[in-house]
Formats: structure tokens, sequence, C-alpha cells
């Protein structure tokens, strides 16, 4: 069966994080790739409660829970997950991305990943604007106040949750303006901002 999207989930102890933004973007991913007519038959909450025994016998108190689906089905897998710090960004160019929908499909951004180098993961630059990383959107420390890209390539649940909460504000993030920052963040559904 053809999955042409994904919601990679976090749960921590037991405890799903972030499900309103997940079935937010849940929602509004299948009108926009089925069209308006598409009927949102799934409940995340509801899918996570009725496979606990998928990630019960996980160990770690962090869970990577992803879940494949289309225009009415679904499929899902966890895995154990352990956070890493990404200290060095490699900018790469690339002007003709598209990544608005959390696709299956990630060939482009595994090719744009094999040119980190050295680096802990990638800033996609598109049009001489900071997009996302490979794996989350990014946030920029400026003094006290942390700023996000207004041009990600997919609206994270983690970057919306922390947008409603006023804990970071978005700008215009140009490649050649990274100097005026003074740290880098990647935050994903399995990576919160923690300051």
């Amino acid at each position: 069966m053809n999955y042409p999207l994904f919601e990679t989930l976090c749960i921590e102890r037991g405890v799903l994080h972030n499900a309103p933004f997940h079935q937010a973007r849940y929602a509004q991913s299948l009108r926009r790739f089925y069209g308006k007519s598409a009927v949102i038959i799934h409940d995340l909450s509801e899918i996570i409660k009725n496979h606990t025994a998928l990630f019960q016998s996980i160990e770690t108190p962090i869970i990577r829970c992803r879940i494949d689906y289309n225009r009415s089905n679904y499929q899902i897998n966890c895995f154990p997950y352990e956070r890493k710090n990404y200290l060095k960004f490699q900018p790469v160019i690339c002007n003709d991305i598209d990544y608005g929908l959390k696709y299956a499909n990630r060939d482009m951004l595994n090719r744009l990943l094999a040119q980190k180098d050295d680096c802990d993961e990638i800033m996609i630059i598109k049009q001489g604007k900071v997009t996302d990383c490979s794996i989350g959107n990014l946030v920029f420390r400026q003094g006290s106040q942390w700023f996000t890209p207004d041009s990600p390539l997919l609206a994270g649940t983690q970057r919306a949750k922390l947008l409603a909460e006023k804990r970071i504000k978005e700008r215009s993030i140009y490649a050649e303006n990274l100097a005026e920052f003074d740290e880098i963040r990647l935050i994903n559904a399995l990576n919160p901002l923690q300051i």
C-alpha cells in the first residue's frame, strides 16, 4: 500500500506530546494532498492508544512514533529515540526544493544531507533565505530572544507550539546575516527548545 505522507510523534514516558498540533497538520495535509473533500477519519491520539503494545516494550524514555498514511489507511511504527546535540550546520543552497507537506519521499532532503561534510546537520538556503534543516525547523538566538525563519519548508508542530506560546518569533533570516545570531538550534517533534 502507498503512504505518501507521514507524521512523527514523540511519546515520552508514555505521554504523547503536541497531539493537537499533529492532528491539525494531519488534517491540513490530507486536504492539501487529496483535495478539500478529503475526510479526516483518524484521530492520531486514538491511533496511539490503540497501539500501545507497540511501544510498551521499548525501554527508552523517549519513543519516536511514525505514522505513515494515505486518504483512508495508515501504518504505525515505534522506535527508541535518544536526543542529540546539533552544534554545527552546513549551509546548503537549493532553490527548487518543495517540502510543504511531510512527504514520505525524502530523496531531495537526503541528497542535500549528503552535503553536510563534518557538520551535524544542514541548513537549507532557498532564494537567499534560511528555511529548515533536513529533519526539522531551526531557531536562532539573538541575545535573549529566539527567532525562526518566516520561510520554513515545512511548518513543524514544535515550531507551531513555540509560536503559539510566544517563546519564539518569526522573521526573515538571510544566509548573509547568520553572523548576527549567537546560537542555532534544531527543533522538531522529538527535540523541543530547551533553554
